[in-house]
């Protein structure tokens, strides 16, 4: 009897395996990949992640734990470079070199294994998993569960199935500055990051770049030190609180919190800009206030689009494109036999200690560390935020508190 198994091993359940990795808890991971892998397609050259290094796996709970990111710099002989480097944001890079650092260490964590199923059987869960390369099926029994299957890349059906996510860029990058025109659309980090690489990347002296938008300008991220309490454990409770109108109209509200650029990307791709000459500037395009309808292919793609302010069509005749256009959950079938309570379509209801609700009464419980936007704000998906979530879990999993949780962590009070 297991205290917790884990579908999925993100960096969100990655970290929960650490974090657990000290207590009595018996836990198990399962993944169907062959090693962990966070986001290789955008694995751009000087990308930088948003969160600081402080927002690793476990330091926000147990700055002693040895999975912390320091220790890792110790391991591999570079904490006094990373001293000198004086700066709290890594690049992304370097931080996937330590998420794959840890998971080499972790007993409890499965890849080639994929859950098939899970079952109620009254008193606890029986995870039934299948080893990818033989088929082999086993079965084991668990009080608890956590679905932390991540997202998958969303592209609107309208789009030929020849656009390319950004998800699997750079496996494409290659083939992409083969083409005479490349186009991006998206208006976020992502599109940001490859617009700007395509922009400083070696290719042909007629290549043409088009970055389309349907926002009017491009936003940048929230880095107002109050403004960034949102993503604390103090806004997250409060939010959670809310009443189900009032997080439903606040989501949409989030959108610049959760889709803005960097402002240091977005000055790199203006110092680029300016230095190109008037010949290269006229092959290169930034189109806003445009609304993607639909990409068909027939030798070339074609971009049909409409502006939003003056509501005509466009098109764009081009090589390949590029769609940053982010992703929805990835909710597994077999959570449809498990009688969760849904808030509106396809949204858990999720408590403040990330317990998914259900229609049915149960002292064994499910937990999510997906497809938490509606419950949880615009924390959900923001990596600086798991730590605190994963503790609330393991102290709900064990009934007492293993990892003490900061109270009033901001300046500011929401409620």
């Amino acid at each position: 009897m297991y205290d917790l198994i884990g579908v999925g091993i993100g960096p969100m359940n990655l970290g929960l395996s650490a974090l657990a990795h000290p207590t009595p808890l018996r836990t198990l991971f399962f993944d169907e990949s062959e090693q962990f892998s966070w986001h290789p397609g955008m694995m751009i050259k000087d990308s930088m992640m948003q969160t600081s290094f402080i927002s690793d796996l476990v330091t926000l709970a147990d700055p002693t734990s040895p999975f912390t990111y320091l220790n890792y710099l110790r391991s591999i002989n570079r904490l006094h470079t990373f001293y000198f480097y004086e700066k709290l944001l890594i690049s992304r890079q370097e931080y996937n070199a330590y998420l794959k650092w840890v998971s080499t260490q972790l007993d409890d964590l499965h890849f080639s294994t994929r859950v098939i199923d899970i079952q109620d059987t009254g008193d606890s869960y029986e995870v039934l998993v299948e080893e990818v390369a033989t088929g082999k099926r086993t079965t084991y029994e668990t009080r608890n569960v956590v679905l932390g299957t991540g997202s998958k890349p969303s592209i609107p059906e309208s789009f030929d199935k020849g656009v390319i996510h950004n998800t699997q860029y750079v496996m494409e990058k290659e083939s992409i500055l083969q083409q005479d025109k490349v186009s991006i659309v998206g208006s976020g980090q992502s599109a940001a990051e490859i617009f700007l690489d395509l922009l400083t990347s070696d290719r042909k002296e007629t290549f043409e770049l088009e970055w389309i938008s349907r926002s009017t300008i491009f936003e940048t991220l929230e880095t107002g030190k109050l403004g960034e309490e949102i993503f604390s454990p103090s806004y997250v409770r409060y939010f959670n609180s809310l009443p189900l109108a009032v997080r439903q109209e606040a989501v949409s509200k989030f959108a610049r919190s959760q889709n803005g650029i960097s402002p240091e990307t977005l000055q790199a791709i203006y110092e680029h800009l300016y230095d190109l000459s008037n010949e290269e500037q006229n092959r290169v395009k930034i189109r806003a206030n445009l609304e993607v309808d639909q990409i068909s292919y027939d030798s070339d793609f074609t971009i049909t689009m409409r502006h939003t302010e003056l509501n005509d069509q466009r098109t764009s005749t081009t090589g390949a494109v590029v769609a940053a256009t982010g992703f929805v959950p990835s909710l597994p079938r077999f959570i449809n036999r498990l009688d969760i309570a849904f808030e509106e379509e396809q949204a858990w209801k999720v408590d403040a200690n990330y317990r998914i609700s259900r229609t049915v009464s149960a002292n064994h419980h499910l937990y999510a560390t997906t497809n938490l936007e509606l419950s949880h704000g615009p924390a959900a998906d923001n990596l600086g935020m798991s730590v605190s979530r994963n503790q609330l879990i393991l102290n709900d999993v064990a009934g007492k508190e293993l990892y003490p949780v900061e109270q009033h962590a901001t300046f500011t009070t929401f409620d």
